[in-house]
C-alpha cells in the first residue's frame, strides 16, 4: 500500500510562530522548555527534554476534511524546523505510544487500533482497505493528540 504522511502544514507553524496564536481559533500559543518527548507536528521528531523549546497550540486536524471541529493541543519547534517529506513512517514516532484512527466523511471513525511496531504497514493497509476510510489520523496514545495524518498517494 502506498501511503504518505502529512505533518501540519509548514504555513501553519509559521503563523504560530510569528503570532503566538492559534491561526484557526485565536487562542493563545505558549512556548517553554521541552518536558516531554512531543513530538514536534512539523518535522514528526521527538523533542529532547530540557534541551529545546517548544510551541504548545490548539489544532484542528479536520480543517477542509469536516463541518465537525474536533480541535487538539499539539506541540511544535519554536524554532523552524523542516517538515517531514520522507517515505514511509516517520522513524522517531516507531516507539512511541500511538493510535490510529481510520475516518470517513465528516470525520466518522471508523476504526481505531494501537500502533504496533512489527505490523505497521500492514495496520495501514488494513485500515485503508476498510469501507468508507479516506484517511488515517495518527494521535498519541497517552495524551490523545493529534499527530500527523496518513494519506493514500
Amino acid at each position: 500500500m502506498n501511503y504518505k504522511i502529512v505533518p501540519i502544514p509548514s504555513e501553519t507553524a509559521r503563523s504560530v510562530r510569528e503570532k503566538m496564536k492559534s491561526p484557526q481559533y485565536g487562542h493563545p500559543a505558549f512556548a517553554d522548555v521541552a518536558k516531554g518527548y512531543g513530538p514536534c507536528r512539523v518535522c514528526l521528531k521527538t523533542f529532547r527534554k530540557g534541551a529545546e523549546d517548544r510551541i504548545l497550540f490548539t489544532y484542528n486536524a479536520f480543517e477542509n476534511l469536516s463541518d465537525l471541529p474536533l480541535p487538539s493541543p499539539v506541540y511544535i519547534h519554536k524554532n523552524e524546523c523542516k517538515a517531514f517529506d520522507e517515505a514511509g513512517f516517520p522513524p522517531e514516532l516507531i516507539d512511541l505510544p500511538l493510535l490510529f484512527e481510520g475516518y470517513g466523511n465528516n470525520s466518522e471513525l471508523i476504526k481505531r487500533e494501537a500502533v504496533e511496531e512489527e505490523n505497521i504497514e500492514t495496520q495501514i493497509a488494513a485500515i485503508f482497505a476498510l469501507e468508507n476510510v479516506n484517511y488515517i489520523n495518527l494521535r498519541n496514545a497517552e495524551a490523545g493528540c493529534f499527530v500527523a495524518r496518513i494519506e493514500r498517494t
